[in-house]
């Protein structure tokens, strides 16, 4: 084989593994871990790709706090007149049938597809310009964490 053709070869193959990463997706209900979330979180579920990730999992508020920190997107504490929004997978999760359809809005008047969070729960948000950005919740009562990123 000469130089030319090994030179093209490898650019075929880095670009194979290029699209291969931009379209290969996971996702999955009652998971043990994933490895884009806190180690320490559990029941896990979960959609996610190149361009966007949503998960929502069990988790002691201590750890998730910790780990978000270490990232610097650290949780704020929501005031009584703050209440902001985590976008949920369960809706992306139905669409692929994993889960069962649930009809919309659910028994508490709001839509399965978005995570309310009140007073005393913990947000993060950092939006950029092109749309994307991170958010994440946390449910004090529930125990449970909420991490949503979109690359657009």
């Amino acid at each position: 084989m000469n130089r030319r053709t090994k030179i093209g070869l490898v650019v075929v193959v880095l670009f194979g593994v290029l699209i291969w990463q931009c379209f290969r997706s996971g996702h999955g209900v009652g998971v043990r871990s994933v490895s884009w979330l806190p180690r320490e979180a559990h029941n896990i579920t979960y959609t996610g790709d190149f361009w966007i990730k949503m998960a929502e999992f069990d988790i002691d508020r201590e750890a998730f706090e910790k780990w978000c920190a270490r990232r610097r997107m650290p949780l704020r504490v929501l005031g009584e007149d703050r209440h902001r929004t985590v976008d949920r997978c369960l809706p992306w999760l139905a669409r692929k049938g994993m889960i069962s359809p649930i009809p919309e809005p659910n028994e508490s008047g709001g839509w399965l597809g978005i995570k309310d969070l009140g007073a005393g729960d913990l947000f993060f948000e950092e939006r950029w310009s092109n749309g994307g950005g991170y958010t994440l919740g946390y449910d004090v009562k529930e125990k449970r964490g909420y991490y949503a990123y979109s690359h657009h």
